[in-house]
């Protein structure tokens, strides 16, 4: 009798696991390097858990008066206003077994994935702090329910450059909002306008949620831009609207605990008695609007 697959059963697995694995759909990346973000600082032994920016009227920001041969001039007040950004924690935890991590053979379950998705969560954590930023600015550009245009967005760069925002522009703007963009362009100019596509270079700096640059914006998506229900309300801004700020935290020695980057904490979390070993990532960060005027908030339909 032939020795089949069927007759070995008990000598076999029920199924193989391929060395290969998907990673489950996300919205991944990273942009903190931006010129059009302001990184307000590190907040670690300040003092503080808010981190003050100060805005000020140099730099030209105010023009020579004209002033008649002999008369005293009018003495200027300096211009100035202040951002304030406060961090906060943000973090997730694994808990496998010993079990699970001890029949694992392919790296899914062990400290070093654990360790690399904590620095990937890290940059997605601020991307969405962001993009929920962009939705507030005082002017917008778009209506509710209707798709965005080439028209619109072309607006809303006008509308920041009438107010002196200096570029180069960021856009953080929904895939929809990213659809309809582009349909409008291939619909309306005729070529005359063109989408720069993301560039590898680009990709590998600014990460994949890099879709380009239009109008000599660059474009990036987010799924994290606000849905309010009918509309996405995505942004565009230049340096000065958006601040952030974060803080590393001290592992004190610990050798359960390793700072990754100076940005996140990650420590190890044994439990014995119930065989589990947690693996926890913790970051704090925080994210305010900066400059009103520098940023346009884009209303758009989100179907």
């Amino acid at each position: 009798m032939a020795t089949t697959y069927a007759n070995i059963a008990d000598l076999r697995t029920a199924e193989a696991l391929s060395a290969e694995f998907l990673m489950l759909l996300a919205d991944r990346g990273s942009l903190m390097n931006h010129p059009a973000l302001v990184y307000a600082g590190n907040a670690a032994g300040s003092g503080s858990a808010a981190v003050k920016v100060p805005h000020i009227g140099m730099g030209g920001h105010d023009l020579l008066d004209s002033v008649s041969d002999g008369a005293a001039l009018t003495v200027k007040a300096i211009a100035n206003g202040s951002t304030t950004v406060t961090v906060g924690r943000y973090a997730k935890g694994y808990e496998p077994t010993d079990l699970a991590r001890l029949t694992g053979g392919n790296g899914l379950i062990d400290p070093e994935m654990f360790a690399a998705d904590a620095m990937a969560s890290y940059a997605a954590t601020l991307v969405s702090l962001i993009a929920a930023e962009v939705d507030s600015f005082a002017t917008v550009k778009g209506s509710t329910g209707a798709d965005l245009t080439v028209t619109t967005f072309l607006s809303a760069v006008t509308a920041l450059e009438v107010a002196k925002c200096p570029s180069p522009f960021m856009a953080m703007i929904s895939p929809q909002q990213v659809g309809d963009l582009r349909a409008s362009l291939a619909a309306t100019t005729a070529g005359a306008v063109q989408w720069a596509e993301s560039t590898q270079q680009q990709l590998i700096q600014m990460s994949g949620n890099h879709k380009g640059q239009f109008l000599g914006v660059d474009i990036f998506s987010s799924a994290h831009v606000t849905d309010d229900g009918t509309d996405h309300l995505g942004g565009i801004f230049g340096r000065g609207a958006v601040v952030w700020a974060d803080a590393s935290i001290p592992t004190e020695n610990d050798s359960n605990a390793i700072n990754i980057g100076n940005k996140v904490l990650f420590e190890r979390d044994r439990s014995p008695k119930s065989g589990l070993t947690c693996y926890v990532s913790s970051a704090y960060l925080g994210v305010s609007e900066g400059i009103d005027l520098a940023g346009v908030t884009l209303k758009s339909g989100n179907s």
